[in-house]
């Protein structure tokens, strides 16, 4: 009986023991430990998105953000209050239908899925794995992103945990790095209508004078238009000064997947042995900005393949347009 006794102890103190482990720190070092029912809730940062393209991003799918539950024994079921808090751009809380309340239910909690959990990011070093069984576990806030989809500006907001349904569960822990912020930044559909990239550009080269002296195109305005192919494609002429100030030639991108693709074989209507074309630089192709608060980039090369019989060939144009 004595040992049985020993045995009970020691294995009650053991589960006390693996329940009040609570990654707390600084003056709220322990501040969990006496009760496994107590708890906070924050944000998980890393590997999660928090941009979000309407022109890319498949609208049948909920955009969600995980919510990490630190308390050891959940016995009841919990709400997680939080504010939708705009930073510029749509007010998000005339745009999404969302309520401010996220529930985790009764006997969930994500304590046990980390063995760390450091500054909002998951601790894969120390024993945390980003199984995708797990991450399922997490309470997810949700939006539905087809409500979006009309917005004109991007519009950047924040996630702010405020309370939750128990007393003794915290929205973060004061004084430490448990964050109950996440900004997101969800960016306009790029299309003609919405005059984003539409209109008067100051365009700047970058990248230095022309290998046949001078600038390759002047600074100026511009003026861009939707292309040829598309709301999301757009064009500007520009004189490629190389050939003379009244040699014009038209530059042709559109926005693919998220991305700025510069469009390959564009004449420059001069050459030495052969026409010189440019086009874009598939090695440099950077991601489509978020409306004309961005000034928009286009890596380009000139005498692209070799193109111009000048012996030369793919030299690096960096344009820079800013609206006007």
């Amino acid at each position: 009986m004595k040992n049985l006794f020993k045995i009970t102890f020691f294995s009650l103190t053991l589960l006390l023991t693996v329940y009040s482990c609570d990654d707390s720190e600084g003056e709220n070092e322990g501040k969990f430990n006496d009760d496994p029912t107590t708890g906070w809730v924050q944000f998980v940062t890393d590997g999660f998105s928090r941009n979000i393209a309407i022109d890319s991003y498949n609208t049948d799918n909920l955009f969600e953000v995980p919510v990490f539950v630190n308390v050891p024994i959940s016995t009841d079921e919990l709400r997680i209050n939080y504010d939708l808090v705009s930073v510029s751009g749509p007010d998000p809380s005339t745009v999404f239908s969302n309520n401010g309340v996220l529930v985790n239910p009764a006997g969930s909690s994500t304590h046990f899925f980390f063995s760390d959990l450091e500054s909002g990011n998951l601790d894969v070093a120390n024993g945390g794995a980003k199984d995708p069984l797990t991450i399922e576990a997490f309470p997810k806030i949700q939006f539905d992103i087809a409500q979006a989809v009309n917005i004109t500006e991007a519009m950047i907001f924040d996630i702010v945990l405020t309370s939750t349904s128990n007393g003794k569960v915290a929205a973060g822990v004061d004084g430490s790095s448990r964050p109950i912020a996440y900004r997101i930044q969800i960016c306009p559909s790029l299309n003609a209508s919405s005059g984003n990239f539409v209109g008067d550009y100051n365009l700047t080269v970058t990248s230095g004078d022309s290998l046949f002296g001078g600038p390759v195109f002047a600074d100026q305005t511009v003026t861009i238009s939707e292309g040829a192919n598309g709301a999301l494609s757009r064009q500007f002429q520009v004189a490629y000064l190389p050939g003379g100030p009244t040699n014009l030639m038209t530059v042709t991108f559109s926005f693919t997947n998220g991305q700025v693709i510069i469009d390959d074989g564009l004449s420059t209507n001069i050459g030495c042995a052969s026409l010189l074309l440019l086009g874009g630089d598939s090695s440099n192709i950077i991601a489509q900005p978020c409306d004309d608060s961005e000034a928009l980039t286009l890596n380009m090369l000139d005498f692209q393949g070799g193109s111009g019989g000048c012996g030369v060939g793919d030299i690096p144009l960096v344009v820079v347009l800013t609206k006007v």
